[in-house]
């Protein structure tokens, strides 16, 4: 099952959607989050290692963390945007240990 999974995402393209930092809460595609939700947040950005990307964890421990590629945006004006709403994982200084194996083993 996991194999047929597996060839049919593989053929696909990745889906892109909007994100946008507010006042209020952050929008991801049809979702919004609002900052009282959130725990904390990282940026982090590694050229030598094609890591750009933002981390939000969420007060409520069963929702998963949420990783957003960061793509063509600033990391350090995303940063500097939501530092002023979120409290900021300064601890986070790699990505999770399950995106490095995803990308590792190309999945």
């Amino acid at each position: 099952m996991a194999a047929i999974i597996t060839l049919f995402n593989e053929n696909r393209p990745p889906m892109i959607v909007n994100v946008e930092l507010g006042p209020e809460g952050i929008q991801v595609g049809s979702k919004f989050f609002d900052y009282d939700e959130i725990k904390n947040f990282s940026v982090l950005y590694k050229p030598k290692q094609s890591v750009k990307s933002m981390y939000i964890e969420f007060k409520n421990s069963v929702r998963p963390r949420l990783a957003i590629p960061l793509r063509r945006m600033d990391a350090l004006t995303v940063r500097n945007y939501l530092v002023r709403y979120l409290d900021e994982d300064l601890e986070r200084t790699n990505p999770p240990l399950s995106e490095q194996l995803t990308k590792l083993l190309k999945l």
